[in-house]
């Protein structure tokens, strides 16, 4: 199947000719031939555009003209199914395969079929049986049957089918993406380690691979040698542009930032300028305090695209920094109103409401955070704080055993909830807490010191803190 592939120029020249032909043909009122496959081209252009009533009106007038064609049946199908009608679009494959029961492309349609009607299970029996019938193109069924499997969540059948498709074409690049993916979806990264590194040993040259080992790798936070991989991605296509705009973030979370804007500015070179890269390249220049060169990228980004929120929230937190906090507060507004589910929007919002005296506001966006993103530790320990200090300890307790699902096995949550009992006099129960804490991470306690020295006066957490001393 040639589902999903651009036309060939030349095919394109031609679809164009006969499009003209057809239109000019209505224009004149005439009656002109056309062979089956250049009805075939019209309708395709038809249905590219969604004109469906255009594309039914050209397959009426085929039928006219090559009445009984197994060719324009299919196209039946696919007009059927661009219009939501994949039942009969059913009925018409089922009526094609009686008169032609080892045409694979049969059941590749009705797969695609199947599939979109989400009883996958029937589309990889009808891909499995064109399968068994197709002597071309079995890669790409079997990418197609990975994707039924994927929507199964069965991700290593998924894998395996396009490890056979690899087998058959080893240069499908579409396979080796799906396939890192597909490792990627069941968090299976040291196992696509071991198959990109065998596979680049028996296919040095595939960029692809070498791109998808780095990836692995530093999802394994092994950034040296994701570096070295990405390194030879790019030495065999220097232009490959993902591979640099991994490397660059490799080197962000690495702290090496100026190397990270140098990798940046490649895949601009070869890419061309984009939001998400100016706005990356913002970050790391706020990270090396290069406060007006990130706002300049900052303000990039949304040239580039006025609803890019990672660059509003960016201009935020840079303007903050700078003291600037009413012109922060706008900006981040945006990026809250822009993507009302963005947990970084509401936290720094929250963040910044607060300092600006807007508590109301600013307890409004933390309960926010709180729901969309439950798992946010400091989205919990920073609204506590606030509550605390607008109502008491009492409060801020009250919000943590909120988070207390998510949270109660991380000590720094712990060793804030001593600090609040330990504050509001809740003696024994702080020391109680305070000893399990201590158990599982006694190094941890500087947390509590920090957020209340006066813990470090009270005999009997020093005396804790000196029992359970490693």
């Amino acid at each position: 199947m040639n589902e999903g592939y651009l036309p060939l120029p030349e095919r394109n020249d031609d679809q164009q000719g006969c499009v003209q032909r057809y239109e000019a043909m209505l224009h004149l009122n005439d009656h002109y031939f056309f062979d089956v496959e250049e009805f075939e081209m019209i309708i395709e252009h038809y249905l590219e555009q969604s004109d469906m009533r255009r594309a039914k009106e050209v397959l009426d007038y085929a039928h006219k003209q090559h009445p009984g064609s197994l060719d324009l049946m299919f196209c039946d199908a696919q007009v059927l199914m661009s219009m939501g009608k994949l039942n009969k679009a059913l009925e018409v494959l089922d009526a094609i395969g009686k008169l032609e029961p080892f045409n694979e492309d049969v059941h590749l349609h009705k797969a695609g079929i199947y599939s979109q009607l989400r009883n996958y299970r029937r589309a990889i029996e009808h891909y499995k049986r064109a399968l068994d019938l197709a002597e071309e193109g079995l890669d790409d069924i079997y990418l197609d049957l990975a994707f039924e499997y994927e929507n199964l969540e069965a991700f290593e059948q998924a894998i395996h089918h396009l490890k056979k498709a690899l087998e058959l074409n080893p240069e499908n690049e579409a396979v080796l993406y799906e396939l890192a993916y597909c490792y990627d979806l069941a968090e299976g990264h040291q196992a696509a380690v071991v198959f990109f590194r065998e596979f680049t040993n028996e296919h040095p040259y595939a960029f692809v691979a070498w791109y998808n080992l780095g990836n692995a790798l530093a999802r394994l936070d092994r950034l040296p040698e994701s570096n070295e991989a990405l390194d030879l991605c790019i030495a065999i296509d220097e232009k490959f542009s993902s591979a640099y705009f991994s490397k660059a973030r490799n080197l962000l979370v690495a702290g090496d930032f100026k190397a990270a804007v140098e990798c940046y500015e490649e895949t601009i070179v070869h890419d061309g300028p984009q939001a998400i890269t100016f706005s990356y390249i913002g970050e790391c220049y706020e990270k090396m305090e290069r406060l007006e060169q990130a706002l300049i990228h900052y303000d990039q980004a949304l040239a580039l695209d006025p609803n890019w929120v990672d660059a509003w929230i960016g201009r935020g937190v840079v303007k903050d920094v700078q003291g600037r906090l009413p012109e922060s507060i706008k900006d981040l507004e945006v990026a809250a109103r822009l993507a009302p589910e963005h947990g970084d929007a509401w936290f720094y919002l929250a963040n910044a409401m607060g300092r600006a005296g807007r508590f109301e506001e600013a307890l409004a966006a933390y309960d926010r955070l709180n729901k969309l993103e439950p798992e946010s530790i400091d989205g919990w320990l920073d609204h506590a704080d606030l509550l605390m200090n607008l109502k008491g300890a009492e409060a801020a307790i009250k919000k943590l055993r909120d988070g207390e699902p998510v949270h109660k096995l991380s000590s720094r949550f712990r060793y804030r909830m001593v600090s609040y009992l330990l504050r509001c006099g809740s003696e024994q129960q702080a020391l109680l807490e305070l000893e399990e804490t201590l158990v599982a991470d006694h190094e941890g306690h500087k947390q509590l010191l920090e957020h209340y020295p006066e813990a470090a006066q009270m005999p009997q957490v020093l005396h804790l803190l000196e029992l359970y001393k490693k």
